[in-house]
């Protein structure tokens, strides 16, 4: 079923046209720099985008010109990631999955108050995702607790049913479209 799902979800993030994409980026860029989670946070915690996703490096040059630290992950194997310390984009290369990795060694551990921004293929109205299938992220929130997450996904990847869940599925804190803070 979340696979039937999450190939429907991003079969139509697909379809969004990239400059509609790239409008919708920015707007969910402008929600997310001036919430009061973005301006207290002290380090800012994303993905680096890649394909038809909401892009997120605005985001990071916005954090570094603001003085806040950036980490982005690194997976690992036994479906489990870390996040590392990133100055710049030139401390990314290309890893696994073809996904854009940080290539330093200075983790990051997130605590209350820092700016986690999540991705996701689904995403519904009571905060749960389904995400690219492997597990990572919902691994992840198991062992760091004690932060805010919040799930960045456009409009179309908004579910107004409930999405299936099981007992190790970790719901987000929030969601931000290109319509703003979803309640």
């Amino acid at each position: 079923m979340k696979k039937k799902l999450r190939e429907e979800a991003l079969a139509r993030r697909n379809e969004i046209l990239a400059e509609v994409r790239a409008e919708k980026s920015r707007r969910i860029t402008e929600h997310i720099l001036q919430s009061e989670a973005y301006k207290q946070a002290k380090t800012v915690f994303s993905f680096v985008s890649m394909g038809s996703e909401v892009e997120t490096r605005d985001i990071l040059r916005q954090a570094w010109q603001d003085g806040k630290r950036v980490a982005v992950p690194k997976t690992e194997r036994n479906r489990t990631m870390i996040f590392l310390k990133i100055d710049s984009f030139s401390d990314l290369q290309e890893g696994r999955f073809g996904v854009m990795e940080p290539i330093g060694e200075e983790e990051a551990v997130p605590a209350e108050g820092d700016l986690f921004l999540v991705p996701g293929a689904l995403l519904d109205r009571r905060k749960n995702r389904i995400g690219y299938g492997g597990g990572y992220y919902d691994t992840y929130f198991e062992n760091y607790k004690g932060y805010r997450k919040i799930g960045i996904a456009f409009s179309e990847q908004i579910s107004e049913t409930a999405i299936p869940t099981e007992k190790y599925d970790i719901p987000l804190d929030d969601i931000v479209t290109e319509n703003g803070w979803e309640e």
